[in-house]
């Protein structure tokens, strides 16, 4: 290994071109700072610095092949090759979990349930000898026809308009910002723009 400390310098700057300085930054900040202070000693001091740096350098180049070794290609690729990389083992390891035909079972079963219970709550409220053209008994009357003809398609309706009641009760409680809100206070009122002529 390097000893002289100009070899370590030219190893340092190396190491810096490559990106192995950012595999344990503190420790080569640690070698710049003691190659750096035996520059400024000499004699035994300076013998004492550069052993002591030798070790450290050793022991980082050691740092650096288990890296390369471990993560070979995280520094040719970069960031975004490496954040790629991690995505796909992920996804990978994701798809080793066993499916379960049981959960899957259950949410139909749960979403046959509720669609079967809304329903009936809706006919339970069916109008009275409403006439054809009643929007509350054609609304009815539709609802049964898809449960006939359609039961998915029905499902998917009814979380439709679950969605539609939840805005709806949002918006009567304020909760949703509509067009007629008050501007907040001490903001100046918009100015309608004038239209070039032409």
């Amino acid at each position: 290994m390097a000893t002289d400390t100009h070899d370590i310098a030219a190893l340092l700057d190396v190491w810096r071109s490559q990106g192995a300085d950012r595999i344990a930054p503190l420790r080569f900040h640690r070698i710049v700072a003691l190659h750096a202070r035996a520059l400024q000693r000499d004699g035994d001091a300076r013998r004492q610095l550069e052993a002591k740096l030798a070790a450290l350098v050793e022991a980082y180049a050691r740092e650096i092949a288990l890296s390369d070794d471990a993560h070979g290609t995280a520094r040719t690729r970069g960031d975004l090759g490496v954040l790629a990389d991690e995505t796909t083992t992920r996804e990978r390891d994701n798809a080793a979990y066993p499916e379960l035909p049981a959960v899957d079972d259950f949410r139909r079963l749960w979403s046959t349930l509720r669609t079967r219970t809304q329903v009936r709550k809706s006919l339970a409220q069916a109008p009275t000898g409403a006439g054809p053209l009643n929007s509350a008994a054609l609304a009815h009357r539709s609802l049964t026809l898809m449960g006939g003809l359609s039961p998915e398609y029905l499902q998917h309706f009814l979380g439709y308009v679950d969605t539609l009641s939840w805005l709806e009760t949002l918006q009567d409680a304020g909760v949703l910002a509509g067009k007629d809100t008050a501007p907040p206070v001490g903001a100046k009122p918009r100015r309608p723009r004038k239209r070039k002529a032409g």
